[in-house]
């Protein structure tokens, strides 16, 4: 009996497999070449670039990330996640998905990488034109072939000359050729400044458990500035309990020194931050007690709770 019973699961898995598989194979009949093209650079941290490149079709992609345990019946949203960034949301429904559960569940759920999914809406926008105007600034460094937006992007990155953390070159090319590309790119700035923020809070309330004094690392500051525009505006400690402007702190001054933090400010006024707008952004506050050169600061007990 128990050998009928494993040989009939192993039936079941094999016709699962193979009714997963024609799914797949359905999917892959809707897609076209620009759409294989899309795939291979979403997935370019997924797949081996060795791999990917070998990958001809929508199949050969979906071959790997199986391989790679990205990719199964169990678990395709990966793959919807995939065909929602190429605008193919019609073919959700194969994976047994809508296009507004796809939405709910990815801020959770997503494998794009942000760097990732920037680079890919950077060339949805880069126009042929654009595209000419940005390999003509580059020509001395870029090989005489047909380019498409993606394979330029993916050939700087494959370069080294972008990165997660290194944007300047593409920085400099939209600022010449396509100004409006620059929201995007401080979007995706601002949001990786508020991750290192938190995951820097993560560490210093695991390092407080842990009884080290230590609160922020001179790495975690330097992982935080180069993720920060070159100018931020903060608001002075006192400026909401006196009724001033805002005084605005260079990002030099923010990383001379963690103790000095709150006290090195600019004496020059600025604009006062827009309060009436739909979204208005974040706020980080660092409230320290403890320090390690300096005596604790029992006061800031009373700033927590006038920030509430």
């Amino acid at each position: 009996m128990t050998s009928q019973g494993q040989s009939l699961n192993s039936t079941l898995d094999d016709n699962c497999q193979v009714n997963f598989r024609g799914t797949l194979l359905t999917i892959d009949s809707y897609l076209g070449d620009q759409d294989v093209e899309r795939l291979k650079f979403l997935c370019r941290d997924s797949i081996a670039s060795k791999n990917l490149e070998k990958c001809g079709s929508a199949l050969d992609i979906f071959d790997y990330l199986m391989a790679e345990e990205r990719l199964s019946e169990e678990d395709p949203f990966f793959l919807a996640e995939l065909l929602y960034i190429i605008k193919q949301k019609v073919l959700l429904r194969h994976l047994r998905y809508t296009k507004e559960q796809v939405e709910h569940w990815l801020p959770g759920r997503r494998k794009v990488s942000p760097f990732r999914n920037l680079l890919y809406e950077l060339s949805e926008d880069i126009s042929s034109e654009n595209l000419k105007s940005m390999i003509f600034l580059l020509r001395e460094s870029i090989p005489k072939v047909q380019m498409t937006s993606l394979s330029f992007l993916a050939y700087l990155e494959k370069q080294d000359k972008i990165a997660e953390d290194n944007l300047t070159l593409l920085e400099d090319l939209c600022k010449k050729i396509v100004p409006n590309l620059m929201r995007k790119i401080d979007k995706y700035k601002r949001e990786k400044a508020s991750q290192v923020v938190a995951s820097s809070v993560a560490k210093e309330t695991e390092s407080l458990h842990q009884g080290e004094k230590e609160l922020f690392s001179r790495s975690d500051i330097n992982q935080l500035l180069g993720a920060l525009p070159q100018e931020v505006s903060w608001q002075d400690e006192h400026a909401q309990r006196n009724g001033d402007r805002a005084t605005p702190v260079s990002v030099e001054m923010l990383g001379a020194s963690v103790d000095t933090l709150t006290s090195e400010t600019s004496t020059k006024e600025t604009a006062v931050y827009r309060m009436d707008r739909k979204h208005r952004g974040l706020c980080v506050v660092v409230n320290n007690h403890s320090f390690t050169s300096l005596s604790k600061r029992p006061g800031t007990n009373k700033d927590a709770g006038l920030s509430r």
